[in-house]
């Protein structure tokens, strides 16, 4: 979705997953009622926060299969109007079956890829709230993966993950959700810290990561949506 935190000298010596190693994007969606409640606030009434949820999402995705290095894409969503924007972008669709959280999605939507698409097929999983994302960054990060280890990219505020890649031949083992950075360390994952992939840490939680995302310059879907919100009340 850059340099992973080994120094050059043991990057020589580290064999890099196949230059022509194909993808496939991995990207939960909750049910957007659900989804952002973090985001909620005088300025973004339930409304619009729904709104940008789907949006995040869309970004999300149309700038992930815009990299050279990402093949295919899975959402797994059993929301129906997410469902049918990402699919019109070109996702796979499939139902959220597990319906047992972050992690038991991203689990589930890997296991499809690879039955869809074959064992062959690295997995690239990603939250649904990078609508900043670019997609010469990620194929910067996917160009630095070794073979047979999963690597990761930590949040904006280096205490989450925003995405976590297992090359073919290699389980995906998420752990996602709170401070999942030293969560997927533990786990053996290798943190990527190239400085050239500053879109792809900016997940968007609250009202400060949008602004920041904004500043970054977010997706088509996301500057829609933001641009036509309705102006504050005044005196709020």
């Amino acid at each position: 979705m850059p340099r992973s935190d080994l120094s050059e000298h043991s990057a020589s010596v580290t064999a890099r997953a196949e230059p022509g190693t194909r993808w496939c994007l991995v990207v939960p969606v909750k049910r957007l009622g659900l989804a952002k409640t973090r985001l909620a606030g005088p300025g973004v009434p339930p409304a619009l926060r729904e709104r940008l949820a789907l949006a995040f999402a869309a970004d999300t995705v149309r700038a992930a299969l815009s990299a050279s290095r990402i093949a295919e894409a899975i959402a797994v969503t059993d929301d129906p109007q997410a469902a049918e924007l990402l699919a019109a972008i070109g996702a796979t669709i499939i139902a959220d079956e597990p319906d047992a959280g972050l992690n038991a999605a991203f689990l589930f939507g890997a296991t499809a890829a690879r039955r869809k698409f074959g064992t062959h097929i690295g997995i690239a999983a990603c939250t649904a709230d990078l609508p900043a994302l670019r997609a010469p960054e990620l194929d910067i990060a996917l160009a630095q993966i070794s073979e047979n280890t999963r690597h990761f990219i930590a949040d904006a505020h280096t205490i989450g993950t925003t995405m976590l890649f297992a090359p073919p031949g290699t389980d995906l083992n998420p752990r996602f959700g709170g401070p999942s950075r030293a969560a997927h360390t533990a786990t053996g994952a290798r943190e990527l810290t190239t400085p050239d992939i500053s879109s792809l840490r900016r997940d968007v939680d609250t009202a400060a990561d949008l602004t920041a995302a904004l500043h970054l310059g977010v997706g088509p879907h996301t500057t829609a949506v933001w641009s036509a919100r309705e102006p504050l009340p005044s005196g709020v």
